[in-house]
């Protein structure tokens, strides 16, 4: 019998509050986030329990999300979901602005329909972790930046929450835009399919097979990777083995985790059959 799946202790970098009354959302620089004490070490990986949008402001290095190191610069943007894993590499001469919120915070943007689209911003399956501005966007986005610092500087009151939604709503929209121009845009007959098929391999094992999905999704295998292909440039066996291969980097990160107890998380048959697929 397989052991029931548990809450993996990778370092957790929890939503950190001044105080009890402030609302959950939060902005610093990376710089400050450098002088904090926190139980865990910035430039190791460690997983997010929030979201977080990253700008570059000046100079340049490396960050690395879910294991993939990224170059950045003025004008660099990353997005970092909840439970992705990531680490800083500090550079004292490069610096950037960090927006933080929890998912209660960020539901709260979301008032009608028209605003589901906001979620697309940290969907790390279709997106890169990381976009580029131009001079222009990044001007815009500087000034947005800086208008949200000044609201989020005043002592919260019953007014506060309420502008600093709109706020991030625009700067969220302006960067989904910009991200938007670089992929190739779902088409709304594909995008249900595409979002079912999302959430169903987000907790992919190695006993699920290509037809599994296929069957559960009522569709043909075919029109599966025919949809992934189109839009992700994979088949649905190369995502899928992908990320599995994810899973057990993110589940290897936690030492009190043999090889034997990941390869019975992930339904391997034998952990030497992991080690062989992990190669």
């Amino acid at each position: 019998m397989r052991a029931e799946k548990e809450t993996i202790p990778v370092p957790d970098a929890t939503f950190l509050k001044d105080d009890e009354k402030q609302i959950e959302f939060n902005l610093i620089t990376i710089q400050e986030l450098n002088t904090w004490k926190v139980d865990h070490s910035i430039e190791k990986p460690h997983r997010l329990s929030f979201n977080a949008i990253m700008i570059i402001y000046k100079g340049k290095g490396m960050h690395t999300v879910d294991f993939v190191p990224h170059s950045y610069r003025e004008g660099t943007v990353f997005f970092i979901a909840k439970d992705q894993i990531h680490n800083f590499r500090i550079n004292p001469d490069s610096d950037g602005y960090i927006l933080y919120f929890t998912d209660t915070f960020f539901n709260r943007l979301i008032v009608n329909e028209d605003l589901n689209i906001l979620h697309e911003i940290f969907d790390y399956i279709y997106y890169p972790a990381k976009v580029q501005l131009d001079d222009a966007m990044y001007e815009d986005v500087l000034k947005l930046i800086q208008i949200l610092d000044k609201e989020f500087s005043i002592k919260k009151d019953n007014y506060k929450e309420l502008i600093l939604r709109p706020l991030l709503q625009a700067m969220i929209f302006k960067l989904s835009r910009e991200r938007l121009s670089q992929k190739l845009p779902l088409e709304q007959k594909d995008k249900s399919l595409y979002l079912q098929f999302k959430k169903l391999s987000l907790e992919h094992n190695y006993s699920v097979h290509v037809n599994d999905y296929a069957r559960k999704l009522d569709v043909s295998s075919k029109t599966l990777t025919n949809m992934l292909n189109k839009y992700l440039g994979k088949s649905t066996k190369k995502y899928l083995d992908e990320h599995l291969i994810l899973q057990i980097k993110r589940l290897l990160l936690n030492e009190s985790l043999t090889i034997e107890n990941v390869s019975d998380k992930l339904c391997f048959d034998e952990p030497t059959n992991m080690v062989k697929f992990f190669k």
